[in-house]
């Protein structure tokens, strides 16, 4: 199967962008230094990030920071796949805003309106016998999480400068 087929039929749900988004934003408040949440606009980054096998297949714990990550494209003479990373932003936007929509209506994200950030609800629910995630799906909820812990450590402009994107 072509990686683009497996990626539409991976990604064609909103419902795993929302706890891609959940894990993120857990991962920033975690690791940021006032346990503060993540402004809006870096789950615009995230998700196209997380949502695209290339992308996000070099997130891992043995990578200490975001600059490790941008360059382990520029070590594999893959500069032009992090540039392709604007595009995504703008091709991912509903996606985005829908799984957004659905962390928030399933109370796994909740909005500060005043200052356009998201915090991460807390999950209390047990997972009943048999409705366990899939592996791959908690594979791709840690390396959210490890991206939203790269993201605590940098200001939206150094994010966005490091990524060559705009927003």
């Amino acid at each position: 199967m072509g990686l683009l087929v497996e990626e539409v039929q991976l990604w064609n749900s909103p419902s795993l962008g929302a706890y891609l988004l959940w894990k993120f934003t857990t991962g920033y408040c975690n690791a940021h230094s006032n346990g503060d949440a993540p402004i809006a606009l870096l789950h615009f980054i995230a998700i196209p990030i997380l949502t695209s096998n290339i992308l996000s297949e070099p997130i891992s714990d043995r990578r200490k920071n975001l600059q490790s990550y941008i360059n382990s494209f520029e070590d594999l003479k893959n500069s032009d796949i992090l540039l392709s990373l604007q595009s995504r932003i703008k091709n991912k936007l509903k996606y985005t805003l829908d799984a957004i929509d659905i962390a928030i209506s399933y109370g796994l994200l909740y909005w500060d309106i005043e200052n356009g950030k998201l915090y991460p609800g807390k999950n209390e629910n047990k997972v009943k016998r048999g409705r366990s995630l899939k592996p791959s799906v908690v594979k791709f909820g840690n390396r959210a999480e490890i991206l939203g812990k790269w993201f605590a450590e940098h200001s939206i402009a150094s994010i966005t400068s490091h990524l060559k994107v705009v927003l």
